[in-house]
């Protein structure tokens, strides 16, 4: 591999599939925005 290559995979890849849907409904009444993310490793 060289330094900053991207390599492509040949199929689809696919991220956390079969794992549990967690939904979130979030309310701000503050006088500031929120943001909301997930992150994952």
């Amino acid at each position: 591999m060289i330094p900053g290559e991207i390599l492509f995979a040949d199929e689809p890849v696919a991220f956390n599939e079969g794992r549990d849907v967690i939904r979130l409904t979030v309310l701000n009444t503050a006088d500031r925005p929120v943001q909301v993310g997930s992150h994952y490793h």
